[in-house]
């Protein structure tokens, strides 16, 4: 028997029935027969030298059909993942690279639906965020996706994802809070915490939050998002990732409600940064002004004295400047790119869906991200990058003007130099590389990067 008679569909279960059943029968003439020997002529029958060997390629047989099955899910392919199911049924509770068919499918309600029937598990958890199907569909599914979740006993709250946002969280933090989505949650029995009320600009439901436990303003969100307090996510979204949209100017009511309540002024963030260090940071008067006339301390000079570089100094590590645009429709992007010459040459993301791309003419290189709801309407859909090999000395001159200026003008004085607004503070960014951006005073953001080693 060749590798050829080996079920396209194997089943490794199957396999060790077989090879179970093989061992009875070697028992019946040789009583010290062992498992492994009745393996090997298990695998022989089918073409390979070795059980290993055999159970390895039905292994990689079992990961291109789940890899394949997830695919299908997660572009909307219902004949095609009916089909799966169909050949079989097993598949609709497979886990492959971490996450699950209801993972994948969160934003198309009808092939949720089709996994529920063949027994797929709402309450399962990938292994990325920790989260539930649900906390997916409350961040980016429809309503319906929601419900159907709901509808087949999902954990409303879902506590215990990475983010520590609950999916109360995963509705409201991210981008712009989702309305319907918190609506039908809370009528399904989810609660609202600090972050939530904060980023739907509810002061009356934040009110109500503290009122009912007070330590709710002790709350923070995972290492992930720096630890952030209520203070310091009403300021700014955590570095590196993207935050609610309510920043609107509203907010500061928001912040004043904070103070008042009685959060915490000098609680830090896993950078050791206070709610007023952030704001300084930033170039947020605003907040500089109500956290200070509260009683907030500004961080003391030692926190950010540095020997300014000579700029000189720092030129030569300096790589040239590429663009990244924020764009509506990435695909068609970058098949235009290419009609006028360009290359693909990086990407990142599944093909057809990349969450990043870079294209190349000649030395000319031009990134290219999705746009979206969390990319706010008041700045360009345009950023700088620079890669320098200094990056953390460019950094601490970078930050001791602002952090000096902003001191100045808590101290009502008039500042000396001129404003360097951070976008991000010094981070570590998933893709292996530290960055930090700053604002120049048209709105572009100017992002320093530097591989990490």
């Amino acid at each position: 028997m060749s590798q050829s008679d080996l079920p396209d569909r194997a089943s490794l279960d199957y396999l060790r029935k077989l090879a179970k059943d093989r061992l009875k029968k070697m028992r019946e003439t040789d009583p010290d027969a062992r498992l492994s020997a009745a393996q090997r002529a298990v695998a022989a029958e089918h073409g390979f030298s070795s059980w290993r060997a055999l159970k390895a390629e039905v292994d990689r047989r079992s990961s291109e059909v789940a890899a394949a099955f997830l695919a299908a899910c997660g572009a909307d392919d219902l004949e095609g993942v009916r089909a799966h199911l169909d050949r079989d049924p097993r598949l609709a509770t497979v886990r492959y690279a971490g996450t699950t068919g209801l993972h994948a499918a969160a934003t198309h309600p009808e092939i949720l639906r089709l996994l529920l029937e063949h027994g797929a598990d709402p309450d399962e958890r990938d292994e990325g965020d920790n989260a539930l199907p649900l906390h997916f569909a409350a961040g980016y599914g429809p309503l319906e996706s929601v419900r159907t979740l709901l509808d087949a006993g999902s954990d409303v709250q879902g506590e215990g994802d990475a983010h520590l946002l609950d999916t109360i969280g995963w509705a409201t933090v991210f981008a712009q809070a989702r309305l319907d989505v918190v609506d039908l949650l809370v009528q399904r029995g989810a609660r609202h915490h600090v972050f939530s009320a904060i980023a739907m600009g509810r002061l009356d439901l934040l009110r109500e939050v503290v009122g009912t436990d007070p330590r709710a303003l002790d709350r923070k969100l995972s290492p992930t998002e720096q630890e952030q307090t209520a203070l310091h996510y009403v300021i700014a979204p955590p570095d590196g990732l993207v935050g609610g949209l309510f920043r609107t100017g509203e907010h500061y009511e928001t912040l004043r409600t904070l103070i008042e309540l009685g959060a915490d002024l000098e609680a830090r963030d896993a950078k050791g940064r206070t709610p007023l260090a952030v704001a300084m940071l930033r170039g947020d008067t605003n907040a500089m002004r109500l956290l200070h006339e509260a009683g907030a301390s500004p961080p003391q000079d030692g926190d950010t004295a540095v020997a300014l570089a000579h700029p000189s100094a720092l030129r030569e590590s300096m790589g040239k400047i590429r663009p990244m645009l924020a764009v509506a429709d990435l695909a068609a992007t970058i098949a235009w790119y290419e009609s006028v010459g360009f290359q693909l040459t990086a990407s990142h993301g599944e093909e057809g869906a990349f969450d990043w791309a870079q294209m190349t003419f000649g030395e000319a290189e031009l990134m290219l991200v999705p746009s979206g709801p969390w990319t706010p309407k008041s700045q360009p859909g345009l950023s700088l990058w620079i890669n320098t090999e200094r990056l953390d000395e460019l950094y601490a001159a970078l930050k001791h003007q602002q952090m000096q200026r902003a001191r100045a003008q808590l101290a009502g004085e008039r500042p000396s130099v001129p404003e360097v607004t951070f976008t991000a503070d010094l981070y570590t960014a998933f893709y292996g590389q530290r960055e930090f951006g700053v604002r120049d005073p048209n709105g572009v953001e100017v992002m320093f990067a530097q591989p990490v080693d």
